[in-house]
């Protein structure tokens, strides 16, 4: 590794100035994703600092989701390869949890994001993309009798249509609600009408991606959601998000 960390001496700040300089380091790709940091001893004396604050400084990053910590032979801590939604995820259930957030308002930024990936799906969507969301809705009518896998399928179908919008940050914005949400609507059991339902609304959405109109696509995702809202206040959501 050939980045050079500067010293950040015992003191009140020298926590935050290790985990500034390892960011920076990483942002900067001058760390780059799955390279192996030093050694605790070696990253205090290299930060001429005390390996507890080394610690503490690597548990920051690592709940950050920057860094991830192997056990066992070949371990050490490392520079994750992929931040994902998860990450965020977590982060957004405890924020949920602190503020007694309901599961209303989780929906309510579901409709106000979910009708713009749709949008710009239909407007930046390539042939692989269209490919990817039609199969995801093959797998979800294959997966009616399965409660676990159904759900599962459902998810696939809104991330590969986040995936065709080809914007990053709503991707992972859009994966990290739609995590938090079938997690939180996990114990609902649809039945058959609801999930056909469900599956022609997803028709209908791929259709007008497929048809690059984004105002249509923007427009049956629209009435997805309130249809999808309509069915969940049939279901006693009050422990959701206990």
């Amino acid at each position: 590794m050939n980045y050079k960390f500067k010293s950040a001496s015992d003191g009140k700040q020298a926590h935050e100035k290790i985990v500034e300089q390892i960011k920076t380091a990483i942002f900067e790709n001058k760390i780059p994703p799955g390279q192996k940091l030093q050694n605790e001893r070696e990253l205090a004396e290299i930060f001429n600092t005390s390996r507890v604050t080394v610690r503490s400084a690597i548990l920051t990053l690592k709940n950050s989701g920057l860094l991830y910590v192997k056990k066992g032979s070949g371990g050490g801590t490392f520079v994750n390869d992929n931040i994902n939604e998860t990450n965020l995820s977590e982060l957004l259930h405890d924020i949920i949890q602190w503020k007694n957030i309901s599961i209303e308002h989780v929906i309510d930024v579901r409709g106000i994001l979910e009708p713009s990936i749709a949008y710009f799906a239909a407007k930046n969507r390539t042939d692989e993309d269209i490919q990817k969301i039609w199969a995801s809705i093959a797998d979800l009518e294959r997966s009616f009798n399965l409660k676990k896998t159904f759900q599962s399928n459902d998810e696939h179908f809104h991330r590969a249509l986040a995936d065709a919008a080809h914007n990053p940050l709503l991707s992972v914005f859009q994966a990290s609600l739609i995590d938090l949400l079938f997690k939180f609507i996990s114990s609902i059991k649809w039945d058959d009408e609801e999930k056909t339902s469900m599956s022609l609304y997803h028709k209908r959405i791929a259709q007008k991606v497929e048809d690059q109109d984004p105002a249509g696509a923007r427009k049956i995702m629209v009435e997805h959601l309130f249809d999808m809202r309509q069915m969940l206040v049939r279901y006693p959501l009050k422990d959701v998000l206990k």
